[in-house]
């Protein structure tokens, strides 16, 4: 089989290889190391995208926290933030900011606040300081089945492979990095006043999300960012719900909508 495939390519009969094995169900691509396969609506050009990975800063930090399995997100939503946070920092550190505040609500294990705070080191910024918020503990059995919106797709406890003393000590070497344990709703009274200028939402649950939200709105800066993770995820309902009946009421807010599953909200 092996034999004949190789000769057809040979061949260049591609196209009609492909047509024949479609027809019994199966679908056949070239194949791409390091290539993930996606639907067609990504575009036919979509291989001519510059592999991000080769970028010096963001491939390096992006390829750190994967590699040490400290978060879920790959690399393309890690570049999403790494924009954002580049962003706010070239737009806000070298005015007269007393402190660039940056908040992460649910750190899981720390690998994306350890990027955060990595690429902070490496644009320089010392007059930062990164907030992260979780339970430690997983989802909260009060934020699973509300009167607002029962989860689906999540239970209490999810995501509790976690503890808040390995986070502490994986985010060390970072001074500016300091982590709040509990619910958000509860902990979030310890920032309360401050102006934050990026914020990573990644809570998966229409209470937080919609809490996060609410509180952030308050404090976010004119030109301040909120990424919003799992928007637009079959699994995660809630987080659109809440991302949407909250950007309803404020066409301040400019929100793009991104293929990577994240929303991005841009405050005016």
């Amino acid at each position: 089989m092996t034999s004949r495939i190789s000769r057809a390519l040979k061949a260049r009969s591609w196209p009609i290889l492909r047509a024949a094995l479609a027809k019994g169900g199966v679908d056949a691509f070239v194949h791409h190391p390091d290539y993930h396969y996606v639907p067609d609506y990504y575009g036919r050009s979509a291989h001519k995208h510059h592999d991000i990975r080769e970028e010096p800063i963001f491939g390096e930090l992006a390829s750190r926290v994967i590699s040490d399995g400290r978060t879920l997100l790959y690399y393309d939503r890690l570049y999403t933030i790494y924009q954002a946070v580049s962003y706010v920092v070239r737009r806000y550190a070298s005015t007269d900011v007393e402190m660039l505040n940056l908040a992460e609500v649910g750190v899981y294990k720390g690998g994306t606040s350890y990027f955060i705070s990595s690429l902070l080191a490496r644009l320089k910024c010392s007059r930062a300081a990164l907030h992260g918020f979780d339970t430690f503990e997983g989802h909260a059995a009060i934020d699973i089945a509300t009167e607002n919106f029962q989860e689906p797709f999540h239970k209490a406890g999810m995501f509790s492979e976690t503890a808040f003393e390995s986070v502490k000590a994986y985010l060390e070497q970072f001074p500016y990095a300091r982590l709040y344990q509990g619910r958000f709703q509860e902990t979030c009274d310890q920032v309360r006043g401050r102006p934050f200028h990026f914020v990573h939402l990644d809570v998966d649950l229409y209470e937080v999300t919609r809490a996060g939200l609410e509180f952030f709105d308050e404090h976010l800066v004119t030109g301040g960012i909120i990424v919003v993770d799992d928007y637009g995820f079959y699994t995660c309902p809630g987080v659109k719900r809440a991302v949407d009946e909250f950007i309803e009421p404020r066409p301040h807010y400019l929100p793009l909508h991104l293929l990577t599953g994240q929303c991005v909200l841009t405050k005016a």
